[in-house]
């Protein structure tokens, strides 16, 4: 399932679960995503593959300047073969349910007024601060593309694959790990990407939408407490088992050789 959306300024973080219920389990503005992590990766990485609901190509799009993976500072080796991260990742929750988070699909808005050599190192400095130094791993690439008259058939944006669960192999391996769903890693990755945007950027993001479907521009994931977080008990109420979701850690390391600022630009989507 893909979705192509162009970012406004002030929804400058989409943060949109991986799962195969896809975004129609979500009654919030959210994007939709692929089914697998896999699919997902390929598609911002704009690569041909497979998943395991069948072969997928991206190849055709135009739009990347650059993409890589940033990953915790005391990574296992095998993480940095190509893709294996992200396939391993499937395999370990195949199993969940359909609305079960796999993994993280963030899009951010980038600045029009810089290059694409200052993209780069915007998203790479996110992408290892904000998220690798605190355990996930994450991929990145970059979308853009000019339309030959001072605009943009693709407006630049970002689009990051982030694990939510154990990609290590151990015990707990395909495990959710809350840290890296919570409110506060939430409240981070929105937090960190305004914080690098220009002023005028920035004040949009935090400006009601007056008209629309659109609210005021937040970390999208309320959705998320309800799979997270058991809902309180009630006196008298029968106990409930809570549904368990098993996370899943991996990583998979890949950079491409760093573009030009004249390199083709990006669209946003998903």
């Amino acid at each position: 399932m893909n979705a192509i959306t162009t970012l406004h300024a002030r929804r400058a973080v989409s943060i949109r679960p991986i799962s195969a219920a896809g975004f129609r389990l979500f009654k919030t503005d959210r994007r939709a995503t692929h089914a697998t992590v896999t699919a997902n990766y390929l598609y911002v990485t704009r690569q041909a593959g497979h998943d395991t609901l069948g072969s997928l190509d991206f190849r055709h799009r135009d739009d990347l300047i650059a993409h890589g993976l940033e990953l915790p500072a005391n990574h296992p080796r095998w993480v940095e073969e190509e893709g294996r991260i992200w396939r391993e990742t499937d395999t370990a929750i195949a199993g969940l349910a359909p609305d079960a988070v796999r993994a993280w699909h963030i899009v951010v808005s980038l600045p029009k007024t810089v290059d694409a050599d200052n993209w780069i190192t915007m998203v790479r400095d996110y992408a290892r601060i904000t998220i690798a130094a605190h355990g996930p791993a994450v991929a990145w690439a970059i979308h853009a593309k000019p339309d030959g008259n001072g605009g943009w058939c693709i407006p630049p944006h970002a689009h990051l694959v982030m694990t939510t669960r154990i990609w290590r192999h151990d015990a707990r391996h395909g495990h959710t790990v809350p840290s890296w769903c919570g409110p506060a890693m939430q409240a981070r990755l929105h937090a960190d990407w305004l914080a690098n945007l220009p002023n005028a950027m920035r004040a949009a993001a935090v400006t009601p939408y007056r008209a629309g479907t659109y609210t005021q521009a937040h970390p999208d994931c309320a959705a998320l407490f309800g799979i997270f977080e058991h809902p309180p008990r009630q006196r008298g109420a029968r106990s409930r088992r809570g549904i368990r979701h098993r996370p899943s850690r991996r990583i998979r390391v890949k950079r491409s050789p760093s573009p030009s600022a004249s390199a083709s630009p990006d669209q946003q989507g998903v």
